[in-house]
């Protein structure tokens, strides 16, 4: 019968106890809740909660004041203790003196055979452990275990040193005699020191090891060389250093692009790794110890390692020594130490990456935007970190998402962007050089010299003025299509093109192809760099990229795009060096400086992407037609980009920030202030001097050589001798009141037309500006035209009145009377050349004149209007001064008559500055009044002129349109629109004369914007109407400036609905 100890029975007791109250609390609370309605159960626990809260203040109450009691009662008991051990090892002394007493004398005998033996025995076991040490350490390398063999090594150098260096000669010279091999052994094991360091270090080498294996080959290496932890980290550091450098010996600068891609990620994984396990093996985290020190401080028990060899007390306390010195050393590294030395060795890894120089194999932004890309996945993926995550889970108790962010936070204590600190400023750079690359391709592929050169050569045999004068437009301006009307024919019905390339194909013409290819090849290579910039901005660091990237993006842009217009200065100059010293210009060097003028109107004008890029960035996401328009007031005013909406072909449209809308790249950008950058400023002054200054060189050959006409025709004019009226003058009746209330009338002859030298002075002048561009043109340029010929016209006739006046020419009052309309029409004609005019408009460019105003009189004259003014006031001293009362004002009115006459016809000089508008054009009463013979032409709405008076109208002033007149107007409105193209045949062999072609052109305007009108519907889609209303306003508006202002509201018609009656 087995029976319990009391404690096992109290112990039941109390488990029975604890059951049955466990088991009756069960009951009563079920029998509560069964009987007692919450209220009483909320009471019943109150109750129950403050009885157990007063136990527990009893309880502390209790142990506070029995505290010092207890503290007594221990000290007594230790006290008590001690005395015990005392008496009880006094009591084994004297029981061991008493036993040793009664075994001294049969020991005595046996004594000295037992320790000869014993230390034989012990030496022959110490030169076995010796012996066996090799084999030892070879297998323990072969097994990858080298801590296991540096450890082997030094405890054979502790049995060695008790061997030799504890014992005195004469046993040294016994144990050399007994075991011979031993001195030879000894230095085969000493070797081992050095291949154990080197096998272990070389492991360290190897890529694709667990962690273990590394703090292995660390703890070896610290033990065989006694290094200490900081230096065992720097080793560490070091051979992953040429990790890296072993991966980047795979690639070069030549290589492709997705090869360094490969191994930029491969880089940026080796130092993900090292710096993951090298927080796992030396970093303390709570109270864990690293690995490192867990695996060269964990040792098995000393009295275990010197196993076969008896006795090894000394050996034990070698190894013990030993070790209480390794753990001295062995110290845990500071986290801010292992930090800074994260962050030195992360320094050298990035100057060697650097110095490979690997990205330059990147080609373009869009490229490093995709490495970007790749590098950021593979920092960001749990792959590359998959050997620290279980160490991560330990640390922060639970699964890691994001492992990298953890390993910087722990390791390097810090939260920057491994980006930031190794490619950051090596991709920055590349970019930059991929965009000054890009900009000298540019500038070596843009050769302005040899297309001047080139321009040059197809007009060296063009050197004769009036050949030169005479010969067709090539170009035209922007309202002149006939190049397109003349190949798709005219009775052949006319196909409606796109509006945008219509005007795409009236600015090429007027550029010509050299111009227009260079022009393009700018803007493509702008819009190319600026697309493969916005993509390398599609970043996380997209705000700091941009604030080092714009202002870069455009000094190169300003640097090359000034490099082009230096050249085009540089030969501008050489075509004036002749003018400078006297020599006529020929066509050739007209030609030159017409194709530069034509090249930086191009560059002022119809650029899309110089100003875009050289204006805000915030637009620069926008980079389609819709952009201009949202450019700053300063680019808006400075010419750059007031047309470049519309001058671009739609392949050339394309949208830059379609796919940016949601980017970083766009937010980058419209946290960009707006307002044009200085080098937009100083490029758009640069190129509008130069602009001008390339016509001027024209502006001074024609105005010269139409002087010279003009003079030799006025010099030849024998009519100005004439007493006799002739053509183109009009008798006018004055009536005169007398005082007996009878009326007399007197008949006056007055000019009423200016010379046939003088229209056709203008008109040639006018030729000239429609070949050289037209409407195109700079009004600039227009002005300085008109002012130059309103000057030399003044001087021509300056001149001839001071030989009239010498006798050298003879001029009879009607001659003076022609000579004062002749001045005062290409006085009015002109007048847009006055300074006053053309300062108003150079001070405003925005400012719109009205056009139909009365001409306010300046309180300031310019020296041409005095010129004017004394030379009318001269010719008018010719005449008697009261018959100059009678004919001034009805002479004055001929002129206003014939210049609103003349006003479409030399509408490029009248539009700069309109006069008369507030005088009613009357029919002249002279059938010889039109000195262009033209045949009679129905006048239908579409046409921008008025019908042209070929039949005498009789005397009287009023106009009242005869019954031919009116029957011709209505039978147009049968005629339909195919019967129209038929009606209409103009040549250039016809009666037109030199007036055919400007003629014709207004009519195939007329006749586009008819057929345009009736088409419109079916031509444009919902979203081009808006753009169409806008251009159509603006080209109306541009057009209405040449029309007289009886003409004002003309082309309202182009807009009324067709009538089919």
């Amino acid at each position: 019968m087995r029976v319990s100890s009391p404690a096992a029975a109290s112990a039941s007791l109390v488990h029975a106890d604890e059951q049955r109250i466990s088991t009756l609390g069960s009951r009563d609370a079920e029998s509560l809740f069964r009987s007692k309605p919450i209220a009483e159960i909320r009471k019943t626990e109150a109750a129950t909660r403050k009885q157990i809260e007063d136990k527990k203040e009893e309880l502390r109450q209790l142990v506070g004041n029995r505290y010092r009691d207890l503290i007594d009662s221990a000290d007594s008991i230790v006290r008590m203790k001690a005395s015990c051990n005392g008496i009880s090892g006094n009591i084994a002394a004297v029981h061991g003196r008493i036993r040793s007493l009664s075994q001294s004398q049969s020991q005595s005998q046996t004594k000295l055979h037992s320790q000869s033996r014993g230390w034989t025995y012990g030496v022959a076991c110490r030169v076995k452990y010796l012996v066996d040490t090799p084999e030892n350490i070879w297998g323990c390398l072969d097994e990858g275990m080298f801590l296991e063999a540096a450890s082997r090594y030094v405890r054979a150098k502790h049995v060695h040193h008790h061997l030799f260096l504890d014992s005195d000669d004469q046993k040294k010279k016994k144990i050399l005699s007994n075991f011979a091999m031993l001195q030879h052994q000894w230095q085969i094991v000493e070797s081992f020191r050095a291949q154990i360091s080197q096998r272990s270090r070389d492991r360290l080498l190897d890529r694709g090891l667990a962690i273990g294996a590394y703090s292995d080959a660390l703890a070896a290496v610290a033990v065989i060389d006694e290094l200490q932890p900081k230096q065992i980290l720097s080793l560490f550091l070091e051979s992953r250093k040429s990790w890296i450098s072993q991966v980047l010996g795979n690639a070069g600068p030549g290589d492709a692009s997705s090869l360094v891609v490969s191994v930029l990620c491969d880089v940026l994984g080796i130092i993900q790794v090292t710096v993951g396990q090298v927080g796992e093996l030396f970093l303390q985290v709570l109270n864990d110890m690293p690995l490192f020190y867990k695996v060269i401080l964990g040792s098995p028990p000393a009295s275990q390692l010197f196993g076969g060899i008896p006795n090894p007390d000394e050996e034990i306390r070698l190894w013990k020594s030993f070790r209480d010195k390794l753990e001295s050393v062995m110290v845990m590294l500071d986290k801010r130490y292992i930090a800074d030395t994260c962050f030195t060795w992360l320094r050298e890894c990035v100057s060697k990456i650097s110095g490979r120089n690997l990205i330059v194999a990147i080609g373009s932004g869009q490229d490093l935007a995709s490495a970007e890309k790749s590098i950021r996945e593979t920092m960001e993926s749990k792959q590359v970190l998959q050997g620290s995550l279980e160490w991560l889970k330990s640390v922060f108790g639970s699964e890691i998402e994001l492992p990298w962010s953890r390993i910087r936070e722990l390791v390097l204590e810090d939260d920057s962007d491994l980006w930031d600190e190794i490619f950051e400023d090596a991709f920055l750079g590349r970019m930059k050089a991929i965009v000054d690359l890009r900009f000298r391709e540019l500038t070596g592929a843009v050769d302005v010299v040899n297309s001047i050169s080139a321009v040059g050569d197809l007009f060296t045999k063009l050197d004769d003025v009036q050949g030169s004068l005479s010969r067709p437009s090539t170009a035209g301006g922007v309202w002149f299509l006939e190049s397109n009307a003349r190949k798709t024919g005219v009775a052949s019905g006319f196909k409606v093109q796109p509006e945008e390339s219509e005007f795409q194909s009236c600015l090429n013409a007027y550029f010509g192809p050299e111009v227009s290819r260079i022009r393009d090849a700018v803007d493509v290579c702008c819009q190319s760099i600026l697309e493969d910039l916005l993509s390398f901005l599609e970043s996380p660091k997209a705000s700091q990229r941009l604030k080092d990237l714009a202002p870069y993006l455009q000094s190169k842009c300003y640097e090359s795009v000034s490099s082009i217009l230096m050249a085009l200065k540089k030969d501008l100059e050489s075509l004036y060096a002749p003018v400078e010293n006297g020599e006529v210009p020929t066509a050739v060097t007209i030609e030159k400086s017409l194709f530069i003028g034509r090249l930086l109107f191009a560059f002022q004008n119809h650029s899309k992407h110089i100003p875009l890029i050289l204006g805000s960035p915030r637009f620069w996401g926008n980079g389609n037609a819709s952009a201009v328009g949202k450019l700053p007031t300063l680019v808006k005013q400075s010419r750059f980009g007031s047309d470049s909406a519309i001058c671009d072909s739609p392949g050339r449209q394309t949208n830059l920030g379609s796919k940016r809308q949601n980017s970083s790249a766009a937010a980058a950008l419209l946290g960009v202030r707006e307002g044009a950058s200085h080098e937009l400023e100083e490029l758009n002054k640069t190129i509008g001097d130069l602009c001008i200054r390339a016509y001027n060189l024209w502006i001074l050959w024609l105005s010269d050589e139409l002087s010279a006409i003009v003079s030799h025709d006025l010099k030849q004019d024998d009519a100005l001798s004439l007493s006799t009226p002739w053509r183109g003058w009009e008798d006018i009746v004055v009536k005169q009141d007398q005082s007996d209330e009878n009326q007399s009338e007197m008949k006056i002859s007055l000019p009423s037309m200016p010379s046939l030298y003088i229209i056709s002075f203008l008109f040639r002048a006018c030729e000239e500006v429609h070949r050289v561009g037209g409407h195109v043109l700079d009004k600039k340029i227009l002005h300085k035209l008109a002012s130059r010929l309103l000057e030399k016209v003044i001087g021509i006739f300056e001149d001839f009145l001071s030989t009239a006046e010498g006798g050298v020419h003879q001029v009879s009052e009607k001659g003076v009377l022609q000579v004062l309309l002749d001045v005062k029409f290409a006085t009015d004609v002109l007048s847009g050349g006055d300074s006053n005019v053309v300062g108003v408009l150079s001070s405003n460019p925005k400012a719109k004149i009205p056009v139909r105003r009365k001409q306010d009189q300046s309180s300031t004259t310019s020296a041409i209007r005095e010129r004017s003014d004394q030379l009318l006031n001269r010719l008018s001293q010719k005449l008697d001064p009261i018959d100059w009362l009678t004919y001034e004002p009805y002479l004055w009115e001929n002129e206003r008559q014939s210049y609103l006459r003349h006003a479409v016809l030399f509408g490029f000089f009248v539009q700069l500055n309109r006069m008369y508008t507030d005088t009613v054009q009357k029919l002249p009463t002279n059938s010889e009044s039109n000195i262009l013979r033209c045949s009679t032409v129905p006048r239908f709405k579409y046409l921008p002129i008025s019908a042209p008076a070929l039949s005498s109208r009789g005397t009287k002033k009023a106009f009242a349109p005869s019954s031919n007149e009116i029957s011709s107007r209505s039978s147009w409105n049968s005629i339909t629109n195919g019967e129209l193209s038929q009606k209409i045949n103009l040549d250039d062999s016809s009666s037109l004369g030199v007036a055919a072609p400007l003629l014709k052109s207004f009519m195939q305007v007329g006749s586009r914007f008819g057929e345009s009108t009736f088409k419109l519907g079916s031509i444009l889609t919902d979203g081009q109407v808006g753009i169409f209303k806008d251009r159509s306003a603006a080209a109306m508006s541009s057009f209405g400036d040449i029309l007289p202002a009886h003409a004002a509201g003309l082309l309202s018609s182009f807009t009324a609905p067709r009538s089919d009656s």
